[in-house]
């Protein structure tokens, strides 16, 4: 965990994620990429039309949020360095990250803004390689040695989110496999996860369980129950427009889960 990028939009969700990704990059001696996008700069039109007064609102702004925020990076003891994009944050993200070894989002954010943190984390979760961080817009601060709870149900997006996050997995206090019991009989059991795990040195306790109320209601009682600091899951295991449609976990996760989550694809 080298390379972090955070997402830097003026929202309620700013100042949780700078300083989940600060902690993450001074706890693996790491770099920090702050990442601002100007989602308006195709409006930007004739002077003294609407476009153009909503372009340079939009401009200072922007401005106003890296001024604050490179005072503060100054204090944090951190290596960081800052890129301008033009387009709406998800592109933007996508098209930076490609060397980046973990992203810091938001999981929440007004479906009506099209560069809401729900949206980004959604599409970002789906389309790029390296893991997620979504951390709530409340988080204080985020431990990467803290226990991690591993959301298993034998599919290629648990698996990989298995391979994705080894760099944190490797450092955490304790590492819990869920598992909730339902048909898996055409997926991977968990005991192999574990087995998986431990030839990395890593020795996972396995947590079976009956569902009970929903899936994401059972893994945040196991995550209470074993104390995570946080929740690795393979994102969208069925395709985003489906789970908007019919829900699922991760969607359900996204909108309430009590801890951060560290999703792949």
């Amino acid at each position: 965990m080298k390379s972090i990028l955070v997402h830097i939009h003026d929202d309620a969700g700013q100042n949780a994620r700078l300083q989940a990704a600060l902690d993450v990059a001074r706890y693996y001696s790491g770099h920090l990429t702050c990442l601002q996008a100007m989602p308006f700069a195709a409006y930007a039109g004739e002077p003294f039309t609407g476009a153009m007064i909503a372009y340079e609102a939009y401009a200072e702004t922007m401005e106003a949020t890296r001024t604050r925020i490179e005072a503060q990076l100054q204090k944090e003891g951190a290596p960081w360095d800052w890129i301008d994009s033009r387009g709406s944050g998800s592109v933007a993200v996508m098209m930076h990250s490609q060397l980046t070894d973990l992203i810091v989002l938001s999981p929440t954010g007004k479906l009506t803004d099209p560069d809401a943190a729900l949206p980004i984390v959604g599409e970002i979760a789906t389309k790029v390689r390296a893991p997620v961080l979504a951390v709530r817009d409340d988080q204080k601060s985020f431990d990467p040695a803290g226990a991690a709870l591993i959301a298993w149900n034998g599919s290629p997006e648990a698996a990989q989110a298995v391979r994705n996050t080894m760099g944190l997995l490797t450092a955490a206090k304790g590492v819990h496999i869920a598992c909730i019991e339902e048909d898996f009989d055409t997926h991977i059991p968990a005991r192999e996860a574990a087995s998986y795990l431990s030839r990395y040195g890593i020795k996972a306790e396995v947590h079976a369980r009956a569902k009970s109320g929903t899936v994401a209601d059972t893994l945040s009682s196991i995550a209470a129950e074993v104390r995570a600091g946080y929740l690795v899951m393979g994102a969208y295991g069925r395709s985003r427009f489906a789970e908007f449609i019919l829900g699922g976990v991760t969607r359900s996760l996204l909108a309430d889960a009590s801890l951060p989550l560290v999703l792949s694809h």
